[in-house]
């Protein structure tokens, strides 16, 4: 399975990139991060940060990738998620799809704010 989203954020993306990069920063827009265990698997400073969390439902593991490309005068952040379906799951493909392109959704709209309003 893997759900996308992306959101503008009217900042550029040096600025976002410690609201990406800082876990005490990224907990403040994806607070459901800190109720899974998480890792960092890449980090290319500026512009993309790929984290892989589990301790999931199901134990279900997520990478998730973290993407930022100049836009204008802010930032394209570009969010993936992608995880691999097993067992009864695979049944639950398009509900787990939706929960995690609304999710993705959900935090976008929280960093705009955060960002944004500091």
């Amino acid at each position: 399975m893997r759900v996308e989203e992306s959101v503008a954020i009217e900042v550029a993306p040096a600025q976002l990139w410690p609201w990406l990069a800082e876990p005490a920063r990224r907990a403040r827009w994806m607070p459901e991060e800190s109720r899974v265990a998480s890792r960092v698997e890449r980090s290319d400073p500026g512009r993309e940060l790929v984290l892989h969390a589990s301790g999931l439902p199901q134990d279900l593991e997520v990478r998730l990738t973290l993407s930022l490309a100049p836009e204008g005068g802010g930032t394209r952040l570009a969010l993936r998620a992608e995880a691999e379906l097993t067992g009864m799951m695979i049944f639950a493909e398009k509900l787990i799809a939706s929960k995690a392109q609304a999710k993705l959704a959900e935090w976008g709209r929280n960093l705009r704010v955060l960002v944004t309003s500091s």
